[in-house]
């Protein structure tokens, strides 16, 4: 089930965030230090004020947080993680299908998003492309979806 992330969630959401950060090994190789910076930047905390200023959806089964995804009003996907034991089974793609549908009312033209070399196939997938000057040897890759309205 997917539903809008409440502030209760959050000690799950950094569950999922933690687990889904670790299983990238593609960007980090198993690197403590670099898992360790890049999970640093979640705390309950920062997760508070993101959650007051993007719209967020957590996927749920049997009431647990399995997914979680943040946009901006302005089209830029702040955070999209599934658990490691759940990826590929199809729920980052109902969360990013449902959050289509709930911004389809805004004026948003485009997603981006920094994606990690891990994730650049789900994202290709998705129809996210890459400016044509980018390189793929960089940790982060900046996509972006132009969107059509109906």
């Amino acid at each position: 089930m997917i539903r809008e992330g409440k502030v209760q969630d959050i000690p799950q959401i950094l569950q999922v965030i933690h687990d889904s950060i670790q299983s990238c090994v593609l960007d980090h190789q198993r690197e403590e230090s670099r898992i360790q910076t890049w999970l640093e930047a979640f705390t309950h905390a920062s997760l508070i004020v993101e959650m007051l200023y993007n719209d967020c959806w957590v996927c749920t089964v049997h009431d647990k947080v399995v997914g979680f995804l943040m946009v901006s009003d302005q089209g830029e996907i702040r955070m999209h993680y599934v658990v490691s034991s759940m990826q590929r089974l199809g729920y980052g793609t109902q969360l990013f299908n449902h959050m289509l549908d709930a911004i389809a009312h805004k004026n948003i033209s485009h997603l981006e998003i920094e994606s990690t070399q891990t994730a650049l196939p789900f994202y290709t997938k998705l129809g996210f492309q890459m400016p044509i000057n980018s390189s793929l040897n960089t940790s982060t890759l900046h996509l972006y979806k132009t969107l059509s309205h109906s």
